[in-house]
């Protein structure tokens, strides 16, 4: 296995850790190791498998429309527009953009904001994660995350708090009129699992409206993960833009802008500009409708919950019995496992000060008791230049899948404290 990852990472410059899985196949929660080992997973393809792993020629197969082309380019296809009829209504928004990913979702809103508003600075939160472009992931953590940005692209960027409603209003306050957009993880998934507290995802929008800059909510993660409608349908509050990509296209890549026809204008009017190859595709719209099919059915967050459910009762009681202090943390769809005493997360920094060195030690045993979980970046050797993640549920965690994870669970935390 390390072998395999050495001449992988020799050929793709080191884009894998020497801990990673080669993976044989997927099918469900299990991935299939070339060395034959099978294991539990809770990281789903970097959380774009909601409905579990299925082969290339299952999705084929599901999709129904083998005789169609995979890509147009700047042509568009009838399937995009059914697929932003969709999004645009479960979003409540007006207008949208594809990308294909994520990054560049962001990336386009942040340029978008920039035009309406005229202004530069990028108002975002500690540990909130946006893309690896310059301009997003500047600010993502306290101690520079990346070398090579732009002197500009630090000074532009704003960063604070998660979950602080005086350094809300402070940061607008003393910098209102060059804020051109304030953007978040409306539940931030890259410190754990940490939700907004209660009127502060409000209070983002309304100070973003009163100051004249545009609210971003990025729910690459939770978009489709915490509920059809996401964070926004969650807690009903509806950011000017938000973006979309992992869950909704079973794992092809996809990405997508939303907002409304007054803050696209730049946009529409040609004056942003924004290209493609791949955007839209075909083949990922399919896929996309294909899985909104299959969710606004209801089952699959009916099932994620069920194994949710199961799954965080067990840790607590294995923890309980093992006298390690844990808090665990939730929403729907993904959850934490915090080695603390404290029985609230809610900040970066709150994160960072529980033992996640103890944390990272228990993602190994588990790994090597055939169980993958996401323990984030805690490699780097600096406070504050690292992040969390989560546990991330599928609706193919079946109750085997459960106890085979409790049971590694309790084999694991003995192991720490033999």
């Amino acid at each position: 296995m390390e072998r395999s990852i050495g001449l992988i990472n020799d050929r793709l410059s080191g884009r894998y850790g020497h801990t990673n899985v080669v993976v044989a196949n997927a099918v469900g929660a299990t991935i299939e190791a070339e060395d034959s080992t099978l294991y539990v997973d809770y990281i789903l393809g970097n959380l774009t498998q909601l409905r579990g792993f299925r082969s290339i020629a299952s999705l084929f197969k599901s999709l129904g429309h083998v005789s169609m082309p995979t890509n147009v380019g700047d042509n568009p296809h009838a399937v995009q527009g059914v697929l932003a009829g969709k999004l645009l209504k479960i979003a409540k928004k007006e207008c949208l953009r594809f990308t294909n990913s994520g990054s560049e979702a962001v990336h386009l809103g942040v340029r978008v904001a920039r035009a309406h508003t005229g202004r530069k600075k990028i108002l975002r939160f500690h540990g909130h994660y946006h893309g690896w472009y310059s301009e997003e992931i500047a600010g993502f953590v306290p101690v520079q995350y990346s070398a090579g940005l732009a002197e500009e692209a630090n000074a532009n960027s704003i960063s604070i708090e998660w979950n602080n409603l005086d350094a809300l209003n402070e940061a607008f306050e003393q910098y209102g009129d060059q804020i051109a957009c304030v953007i978040c993880e409306p539940i931030l998934a890259h410190s754990g699992t940490i939700p907004a507290k209660e009127g502060f995802l409000e209070a983002i929008v309304s100070q973003a409206s009163r100051y004249g800059c545009l609210s971003i909510f990025d729910e690459c993660i939770t978009g489709f993960r915490v509920g059809l409608h996401g964070a926004q349908g969650l807690y009903r509050v509806y950011a000017d833009m938000v973006v979309y990509s992992k869950a909704i296209s079973g794992g092809l890549p996809f990405g997508v802008l939303l907002g409304m026809k007054e803050h696209f204008a730049p946009l529409s009017e040609g004056k942003v500009f924004h290209a493609s190859t791949y955007d839209g595709n075909v083949l990922s719209a399919l896929s996309c409708l294909e899985v909104l099919s299959e969710l606004e059915r209801g089952e699959t967050y009916e099932l994620v919950e069920r194994a949710q459910g199961q799954l965080i009762d067990g840790i607590r009681t294995i923890m309980l019995r093992s006298g390690l202090p844990c808090h665990v943390q939730s929403v729907p769809g993904f959850f934490q496992v915090y080695f603390t005493s404290a029985n609230d997360i809610d900040s970066y920094h709150a994160a960072m000060a529980t033992d996640y060195p103890l944390y990272r030690r228990f993602v190994a045993r588990m790994r090597d008791n055939h169980v993958l979980i996401s323990e984030g970046d805690l490699s780097h050797p600096q406070l504050y230049q690292n992040w969390i993640g989560s546990w991330f549920l599928s609706s193919a965690h079946d109750d085997s899948a459960v106890a085979k994870t409790l049971e590694a669970c309790e084999k694991s935390v003995k192991e720490l404290l033999a």
